[in-house]
């Protein structure tokens, strides 16, 4: 099952993503980076397929930033998978 996450450079502009992203009232859960998609600051936005696209958007209206948004195929482990 892919997972997606949202990465970036900064944790400021991922606390800045995820507040607007749960404004919307959609889904998104502060996550340590996937070694495998580590080539950010560490911490990503765990998201759901089906709104990746609204977030694209949603980043382009508020002038958000991030590096990119990956799909990986990792097993889930909701102890490790987020923070706090």
């Amino acid at each position: 099952m892919l997972h997606y996450y949202v990465l970036f450079d900064n944790h400021t502009d991922a606390m800045e993503m995820y507040r607007a992203i749960k404004a919307t009232s959609r889904y998104a859960q502060i996550s340590p980076t996937p070694r495998e998609l580590s080539v950010c600051c560490g911490v990503s936005l765990l998201v759901k397929e089906e709104d990746v696209s609204f977030i694209k958007e949603l980043a382009e209206e508020q002038q958000l930033s991030y590096i990119s948004i990956n799909g990986l195929d990792n097993e889930f482990n909701s102890s490790r998978h987020r923070y706090g």
